[in-house]
């Protein structure tokens, strides 16, 4: 039944924290905890986090946000999960880390990926999954296990995602939503099963992944679980929900089929839902099952909110300072420069080349340097890039897929004074910023209020609120339209340099 006061909890495990929200139906938010922690890198391109402490803040971060006077926490109804995508934990059979989680960002698996590409070709599994081979998607990082590490890879007897490690405790089952199981890599995308092929190739057998199930099955909280004590009800139920891509799309509001969300933090990705599985021809976008009846298509850039970080850090000499300080000194730092940054062009791969390229030859590269440049004009010509990319990724959606004509920008970056009008003017598009920001863990609540029945589509009651829309600049917009071809040039000239660097994975 439609109920405007039904609650729920929301939970996002993300990269750099857990964030915890009590929702309505309308969206409100009535409580709120955050609590960041750390990534390990223990060498070049390998990014790990400890499960064990990210479980612990998850679970703790629940806790201080139902502790908070609006929380009520006898009147919430369900708990449902938003979380970072692309990780895989191999796990013993008493349920303990033998690996840490090994990150979305993490390329260590990069010979794998490319040597399967050469022997069987970027589309041998890609019609089937919908994920490009690349070191991103947990399948590359299995077969790394494979080959790295055959005693550990034959003696784990799970591998699973955080999600999965935080959930296993609070329902009993090792259970994986659609849309988080799609972005391993070893889905079937069209009979939402895993996928034969894939399974054959590593040698693995099915029973060693969590069962793939719709993000609003209905689950049931464990007595005795980590959130025992809390003041939830017995019969609060626990929604897996997704990951963080798709439901940024139903918590940005751009729910129906066609509207484009992009959302831009640590990486950034531009996607759409669609009524049918979506793939094309070069391999360059990702789709992923959100339901029975909805995919997610689109392509994922990994620098962006870290890059800006790097930036800030390493350029500026701002080390240690937080990502929102970050964020700001970038901006003020851009906005000196007008657009095209007289000439200079920065190649924003500091790390792995994902979308539109899939390219691991890529790195972070300043072409047209001259002793006129300054940081400021670096630091714009960084977030050209980003917007380049991403024109990139929805031209080629917009070739398999009818597209609406505005976008939906969420996000850390969607607060930053320079970067929606920059989007406007590149992508010659309406930008729309929505009033409260959030996304990933709204569509999380979305999710489980769809679950509960308590709203009868993928979005919140009453209308989307817009903050602000931005269009397109028309002279800034013929600028960008020349300064992006010169960019797609040079990167697809960069592309064919192999300077066959010893260490380069």
């Amino acid at each position: 039944m439609q109920t405007h006061t039904t609650r729920v909890l929301a939970v996002d495990i993300g990269t750099s924290s857990v964030r915890a929200m009590v929702y309505d139906a309308t969206g409100a938010i009535h409580a709120r905890a955050q609590i960041a922690y750390s990534t390990i890198r223990p060498a070049q391109y390998l990014e790990e986090q400890d499960p064990d402490l990210v479980r612990a803040e998850v679970y703790r971060a629940i806790a201080q946000c139902l502790q908070q006077d609006g929380a009520k926490p006898g009147e919430i109804e369900a708990i449902s999960f938003s979380s970072q995508m692309y990780g895989v934990i191999a796990l013993d059979h008493a349920h303990r880390p033998l690996t840490r989680n090994i990150l979305w960002s993490d390329g260590r698996s990069e010979p794998q990926a490319e040597a399967m590409k050469k022997s069987l070709g970027a589309r041998w599994l890609y019609p089937d999954t919908g994920c490009p081979m690349n070191s991103i998607f947990p399948f590359a990082k299995l077969l790394w296990l494979k080959c790295e590490q055959p005693e550990l890879f034959r003696a784990a007897a799970r591998f699973v995602s955080i999600k999965e490690y935080v959930t296993f405790p609070l329902i009993g089952e090792w259970s994986i939503d659609y849309s988080m199981a799609s972005s391993t890599g070893l889905l079937d995308i069209h009979a939402h099963r895993w996928s034969t092929k894939a399974l054959d190739y590593l040698g693995l057998l099915s029973e060693r992944l969590p069962s793939p199930v719709s993000g609003t099955q209905r689950f049931s909280l464990q007595a005795g679980s980590p959130l025992a004590g809390l003041g939830l009800p017995e019969d609060v139920a626990v929604f897996l929900g997704g990951g963080d891509g798709p439901l940024a799309n139903l918590g940005a509001g751009a729910s129906l089929p066609g509207t484009v969300n992009i959302d831009l933090g640590t990486s950034g990705a531009a996607r759409c839902l669609a009524e049918r599985p979506t793939v094309d021809d070069a391999a360059s976008l990702w789709c992923f099952c959100l339901t029975e009846e909805l995919w997610a298509s689109g392509g994922i850039v990994t620098n962006v909110g870290n890059a800006y970080q790097w930036f800030a850090g390493k350029v500026l000499g701002t080390a240690g300072i937080a990502e929102r300080d970050a964020y700001a000194i970038m901006d003020r730092t851009a906005a000196e420069i007008a657009p095209g940054c007289d000439g200079l062009y920065f190649l924003p791969y500091l790390r792995k080349a994902r979308s539109p390229y899939w390219d691991g030859r890529l790195k972070g590269t300043m072409y047209g340097l001259t002793a006129d440049h300054s940081a400021a004009h670096m630091a714009r010509a960084m977030l050209e890039a980003v917007a380049f990319d991403l024109r990139t990724i929805v031209g080629v959606m917009r070739k398999k897929l009818t597209l609406a004509e505005h976008v939906v920008l969420t996000g850390g970056l969607a607060r930053s004074p320079i970067i929606p009008q920059l989007l406007a003017d590149v992508l010659d598009a309406e930008i729309r910023v929505p009033a409260d920001g959030e996304g990933s863990i709204a569509g999380a609540a979305i999710l489980a209020l769809n679950g509960l029945g308590a709203i009868p589509a993928l979005s919140f009651i009453g209308e989307a609120r817009t903050a602000k829309t931005y269009r397109p600049d028309a002279a800034n917009r013929e600028r960008y339209h020349a300064v992006y071809a010169g960019y797609t040039r040079l990167v697809d000239q960069l592309r064919g340099i192999n300077l066959n660097e010893r260490n380069v994975l």
